[in-house]
This record gives structure tokens, C-alpha cells and sequence, in this order.
């Protein structure tokens, strides 16, 4: 049985990495998806992707798959985004905020400009676009799920990422205090802090380094973890399956912070 079958959801960062692997799992599961993004040719792309898939593995009506192109640091944008989303399918039962982004460097070196724009994309829009969406989900008595980004550096400290780490560990909080202020309107608020995945912000943080990361050897498991592996996390916690679940953080990391004592 699809665990989310006739759900709508809405993604943010959903045009590549984590973003579009939860979209690809979220309708084998039988969702509707609305993607929002800022890469426009990358968005594009992968709407007619999704829409192929929601076609190929249908035995009836496709899922629908819309997208909106935002830009998470503009607030007013947020909120025409949030208003378009509930609208363009009918409401919506699932919010997904996958969108971030993270910049290495040295603390003594963070400019005023870079730590403002890190937090207003990891963790200000995500209080906006909750909050919008949830003021609807209250108005209509509609119950609903909401997952949110964070990381295994918003619950450990780690090097040259204090902008990034600070915006994590607010989204930790946040999704705490979310959950206690809904849930009595019906609607979960929960969290997933993966550790060191293959993503392509990742990557392109890595071919910035002069050197790599020895990320495999302060990992338990030896490896790094999957998009798909993380895309499950969300998909358990968006689904009926975590229905007395809400106020959690989940993480994904191969037993990185488990094991953090042996490094």
C-alpha cells in the first residue's frame, strides 16, 4: 500500500540532491509534489523527470508534480511562494524544508554578509514558510506533517562551519517548538539530521578544500550515506507510520556522533 497516496507535498530545495530524492521516493509512495526552488533551468529538469516517473509506475491517475521557482532569501517571495503552493493542488498536508546551504571557512574569516544569508535560507525561511503554511493548515482544520532539515552539526560542534552549524542547531529547536505549539491542531513537526551524505553540496564543498575530508574513517559505518537512505528518514516521518511521533530529531549518519568519543 503507497504510505502517502493521495498526500500533497510540498519541497523546498527539490530541483537536485536530497530535495529531488525525496520527490522520487514521495511519489513511488503515491504523493502529489509541489518542488520549490531557485535554479530555474534545474527545476525545470526535474519536474519533466518526476512527471516521467509519476507516469511510468501509475496504474492510474499519475501523481501531479508543480514547481515553483523561489528565492528563500527574499521573505515577500517566501510568502507569494507559500500562498502559490497552497493553491496549485488544493492545500497541503506535507511540508518538506529540505533547502540550505553551507559555506567552509574559517570563523575569524566569516563576513557579517554570508552568516546573514545562511541563516535567512537554512533557518528564517523555514519559520516563514511554516508558519504560512501552517496559519492555512489551522484555518481549514486541515492535519498535517512537517519535516525539516537540520544535521549532525546541529547537535555537535565541528570546524570552519560556524554559520552553517548555528543555522542547524536553531532548525533543532525550531522543530521542537513547532511541535509543541501544533500539536494540538493536528499537525507534527519532526526533524532529520543526516551526517555526511553524497549530495552535491557536498561535493562542491569538498573540491573547495585543499584537503578532503577524511569523512569514512570518523564514520562506524566506512562509508558515506545515500540520498535514498535519507530520503527514507523522510519518508517515515512524513508518513501516518510516525503518528505519535513529533518533536524528534532523527539522525542519519552512520554512527558519526555515536562514535565521536573514539576521534
Amino acid at each position: 500500500m503507497s504510505r502517502l497516496k493521495g498526500k500533497i507535498a510540498l519541497i523546498t530545495g527539490g530541483a537536485r540532491g536530497i530535495g529531488l530524492g525525496i520527490a522520487d521516493r514521495f511519489i513511488r509512495e503515491g504523493a502529489h509534489i509541489v518542488l520549490l526552488d531557485v535554479r530555474q533551468e534545474e527545476l525545470a529538469a526535474s519536474v519533466e523527470q518526476l512527471r516521467q516517473l509519476a507516469m511510468e509506475i501509475s496504474t492510474g491517475t499519475p501523481s501531479k508534480v508543480e514547481s515553483i521557482l523561489c528565492d528563500l532569501a527574499d521573505p515577500a517571495n517566501i510568502e507569494e511562494a507559500a500562498e502559490t503552493a497552497w493553491n496549485v493542488l488544493g492545500g497541503i498536508d506535507i511540508v518538506i524544508n529540505n533547502a540550505g546551504i553551507a559555506v567552509r571557512e574559517k570563523f575569524t574569516d566569516i563576513p557579517f554578509e554570508r552568516w546573514t544569508k545562511i541563516m535567512d535560507i537554512n533557518l528564517n525561511a523555514m519559520f516563514l514558510l511554516s508558519q504560512t503554511i501552517s496559519k492555512k493548515m489551522i484555518q481549514e482544520g486541515r492535519p498535517g506533517s512537517f519535516v525539516n532539515m537540520a544535521s549532525k552539526n546541529g547537535l555537535a560542534g565541528s570546524g570552519m562551519l560556524a554559520h552553517y552549524n548555528a543555522s542547524k542547531g536553531g532548525v533543532v529547536l525550531l522543530t521542537q517548538s513547532m511541535a509543541v505549539d501544533l500539536a494540538s491542531h493536528g499537525i507534527r513537526v519532526n526533524a532529520v539530521a543526516p551526517g555526511f551524505i553524497d549530495t552535491p553540496l557536498d561535493r562542491e564543498l569538498k573540491a573547495k578544500q585543499e584537503e578532503t575530508l577524511n569523512i569514512t574513517d570518523r564514520t562506524p559505518m566506512r562509508r558515506m550515506g545515500t540520498i535514498e537512505e535519507t530520503a527514507n528518514a523522510f519518508l517515515f516521518l512524513a508518513s501516518d507510520e510516525a503518528s505519535y511521533i513529533t518533536g524528534t530529531t532523527l539522525v542519519v549518519d552512520g554512527g558519526h556522533l555515536a562514535g565521536a568519543g573514539d576521534f
